[in-house]
Parts: structure tokens; C-alpha cells; sequence
């Protein structure tokens, strides 16, 4: 790399730091430069979703023409093309071969929001937790840019609840980062109750720990 890159590299880094400390994220901004130097500190909680439920969720400003389905093979290209957490559509269907599924909801035969559902094992981070047979693991769950905030994503999440209550899994469990307010305020209407706090620790991809910080419910 030349020093006129390693420049470049520096002030996009510094601005991007400079960024996050101006919005009040101090932290994550700290977090952002420990990553890039190979040391990962990543709090998270763990949920357990599906208690008091009430009733669904209703779609806004979208019509009829719309459905809950578990997606199929064919569908993972479009899933795969999208960049949100870099799976590729091979990988999405080693997901499904193993035993998982997503659901997804379709407008007008387009694919605008989805969601995963692993029934062997809750696997984030270093934390890989075997599930027992009435257990299921929620997780990658993304809704397009132009379909937010039509109230899709507790749609989803409640007709999963359904689906998986007829299965006989009513233990569903889901991880947040500590640090995506958006998706804690989103497990907080969903009634979800948080379980632990847990910290990852990676020291230059040779160390890996995983430490509970806080167990605020005993569970698993």
C-alpha cells in the first residue's frame, strides 16, 4: 500500500471515528478503532421472545396483495444479492439444507422482507448453545429500505411466533448488539425479556472468550 493510500485510509477512518463521537456514540466509536486494530470488544443480549403475545401486528399503507410464506431455495438469489450481512446465495442454501428456515413476506411476488429460524443451535459470535427440541434461534431478520416502517418487521416476528407455537417451540430466543438501540427499542415491543448480557472478546482472530456480564433471568 502506498503512503498516499495509507493516508487516504487514516483520514476516512478519522472521520468516520469523528462521526460516531458526534452523535453521541463515543463507544461504538472507540469500538470501531479497536476492531480495525483486531481487538473486538462486543457486548450483546441474549432474549427470549414470544411472551404475552397479544395479537398481530397490522401492516400500514401497503395493500392486499401480500404474503407470509417460508421461502424456498429459489429464493435465496435474491436474498443473497442482498449486501445487508454478506451471505452469499450458496451459503443461504447450506442454511436450509442443515435444517433451517426463513420466512419471508412477498408483495406483488417481490421478496421485501424476511427472516431466519435456526432449530439446532442459537450461534452468535463464540456463543453456540445446542437448542432442545421445544427451542428455536431468531436471527437475520431484514426488511427493505422502501417497505420500512410499514410495521412489517413485528408482522413478521409474530406470525413466526404462530407458526413455530403449532410446531410445539415456544422457547424462542434472539440476540441483540448492545449497542443497536433500534433493535432493543424493536425487541421491547415485541414484550421480549432479556436474559443475559454477554461479552465477546477477540484478540486478533488467535483469542476468543464469550463472558456473561448479567443474567437477569435464569434460562437454557
Amino acid at each position: 500500500m502506498t503512503s498516499e493510500s495509507q493516508k487516504k485510509n487514516k483520514a476516512s477512518l478519522l472521520k468516520k471515528i469523528m462521526g460516531k463521537v458526534r452523535y453521541g456514540l463515543t463507544l461504538q466509536g472507540i469500538r470501531y478503532v479497536l476492531i480495525k486494530v483486531g481487538i473486538e470488544f462486543s457486548p450483546y443480549y441474549l432474549f427470549q421472545e414470544g411472551i404475552n403475545v397479544t395479537e398481530i401486528p397490522e401492516i400500514k399503507g401497503m395493500d392486499t396483495d401480500y404474503s407470509c410464506e417460508l421461502l424456498k431455495p429459489e429464493d435465496m438469489k435474491v436474498i443473497g444479492a442482498i449486501n445487508y450481512a454478506g451471505y452469499s446465495e450458496e451459503k443461504l442454501l447450506v442454511f436450509l439444507k442443515a435444517g433451517e428456515q426463513c420466512l419471508g413476506i412477498k408483495h406483488n411476488n417481490e421478496i421485501v422482507a424476511f427472516m431466519w429460524m435456526n432449530f439446532k443451535e442459537l450461534n452468535y459470535k463464540s456463543t453456540v448453545i445446542p437448542l432442545k427440541d421445544n427451542e428455536a434461534y431468531l436471527w437475520f431478520m431484514y426488511t427493505r429500505d422502501s417497505y420500512r416502517g410499514k410495521n412489517l418487521a413485528p408482522y413478521l416476528r409474530y406470525k413466526s411466533y404462530e407458526m413455530l407455537k403449532e410446531k410445539g417451540r415456544d422457547k424462542l430466543y434472539s440476540v441483540s448488539d448492545y449497542f443497536n438501540s433500534p433493535a432493543v427499542i424493536f425487541k421491547k415491543k415485541l414484550n421480549a425479556k432479556k436474559l443475559k448480557l454477554i461479552l465477546f472478546v477477540q484478540f486478533f482472530e488467535k483469542v476468543r472468550r464469550t463472558y456473561t456480564l448479567k443474567s437477569h433471568y435464569s434460562t437454557m
